[in-house]
C-alpha cells in the first residue's frame, strides 16, 4: 500500500532541513576560511653580537679593514688612520680627496671600509645597523652582505644583500638582492627585488634584513619595506641564501651609478652607532598559499 506524506508534518519539516543545511554550509565555510586563515609564525631571534663602538680602538676580533679591489666600490679603500675616527660610541668612515693623506698612494680619493669576514658571520637570522650619513656628490656609503665561501661570492651562486645604499642627497636608500637570477637572468620583476625607502638620511636610521628559509625581508626603523619570496622555478640561483655570510660597512667614492665626484663637498662620512646580529631560534616557513601571495607583495616606505 502506498503512504501519502502528510503535508503537516512537511510544513514543519522543510524548516528543520534548510536550517540543517545552513548549518553545515557556515561550519565548513569557517573552517576552510579558518585554515586559510592561520597566523604566520613570526620568526623569534636570538642575540648572538653586538658591536657599539664603545672604545677607541676597532675591535679586531670582529672587525677587518676592506681591501682596494679593482671596482667601482672598493678602488679607493684604505686603511688610513685619517680615514675613520671612533669616539663618542661610534665609528665614522670617511671619503676624502687624497691631498697628502697618504703621499704614496697614487689613488685621487681614499675611502675606509670595515668587514666582518672571518670573524662575524650569519646564515639565517636578522643584522641591523644603525647609521647616519653625511652627503655629498658622488657618495656612496653602503651596508651590505655577501656569502663568505668563494662558491657564493661568484656567479652563478652569487648572494648579496644590500641592506643600504645612498646616493649623492637622495631622498631614500635602496635596498637590494643580488643574484644569479636577477643579476645574469636578468629576472627582475618576478619577484620584485628592489625598494627605494624614503629617509632622512642625516637622522639616525636603523637599517635592517632578516635572512629565512623562504624569504629575506627589508625594513627601515622597524618599519618593513620590502619581501623577496623564495619561489618555485626551473632557473638557477633564485634563492641562494642561507649560506654564511658577512657584513661589509663602506664609505664609497664616484662610480657609472652614483656620477662624478664634487670634490668641493668632501669630505662624506656614515657614522655607525652599533651593529646588531641575531640568529633565527626557530624553524619558520610559509604555507604555499601565503608564500604564492607574498610573491605578489611588495611592502613600502616610499618610492
Amino acid at each position: 500500500m502506498k503512504k501519502t506524506i502528510n503535508s503537516k508534518h512537511l510544513v514543519f519539516a522543510i524548516p528543520f532541513v534548510l536550517i540543517l543545511m545552513f548549518g553545515t554550509i557556515i561550519f565548513y565555510s569557517t573552517n576552510a576560511f579558518a585554515q586559510v586563515q592561520q597566523p604566520i609564525e613570526q620568526p623569534q631571534y636570538e642575540l648572538f653580537w653586538e658591536d657599539n663602538f664603545d672604545g677607541k680602538q676597532l675591535d679586531t676580533n670582529s672587525w677587518s679593514f676592506m681591501k682596494r679591489r679593482d671596482s667601482a666600490a672598493g678602488r679607493y679603500f684604505s686603511s688610513n688612520k685619517s680615514l675613520y675616527n671612533i669616539s663618542k660610541g661610534r665609528i665614522r668612515l670617511y671619503g676624502r680627496q687624497n691631498k697628502g693623506i697618504a703621499a704614496n698612494d697614487t689613488a685621487s680619493y681614499l675611502t675606509c671600509g670595515i668587514e666582518t669576514f672571518g670573524h662575524r658571520h650569519i646564515t639565517y637570522g636578522k643584522v641591523e645597523v644603525r647609521a647616519r650619513l653625511h652627503e655629498a656628490q658622488g657618495a656612496w656609503p653602503a651596508i651590505w652582505l655577501r656569502g663568505v665561501d668563494k662558491k657564493f661570492s661568484s656567479y652563478p651562486d652569487y648572494a648579496e644583500l644590500d641592506i643600504m645604499e645612498h646616493l649623492n642627497y637622495d631622498g631614500y636608500v635602496h635596498q637590494t638582492v643580488h643574484n644569479n637570477y636577477i643579476d645574469k637572468l636578468n629576472k627582475k620583476n618576478s619577484p620584485l627585488y628592489q625598494i627605494k625607502a624614503t629617509v632622512d638620511s642625516g637622522e639616525w636610521n636603523v637599517y635592517a634584513v632578516e635572512i629565512l628559509p623562504d624569504r629575506i625581508i627589508y625594513s627601515v626603523n622597524g618599519k618593513q619595506t620590502m619581501v623577496y619570496p623564495k619561489i618555485q622555478t626551473d632557473d638557477y640561483g633564485q634563492f641562494p641564501f642561507g649560506c654564511e655570510m658577512h657584513l661589509m660597512i663602506d664609505m664609497q667614492l664616484g662610480g657609472k651609478w652614483v656620477g662624478q665626484i664634487n670634490a668641493r663637498r668632501l669630505p662624506a662620512y656614515m657614522d655607525i652607532d652599533w651593529v646588531r646580529m641575531y640568529k633565527l631560534k626557530n624553524s619558520v616557513t610559509q604555507s604555499s598559499s601565503q608564500q604564492n601571495s607574498t610573491e605578489r607583495r611588495l611592502y613600502r616606505i616610499g618610492d
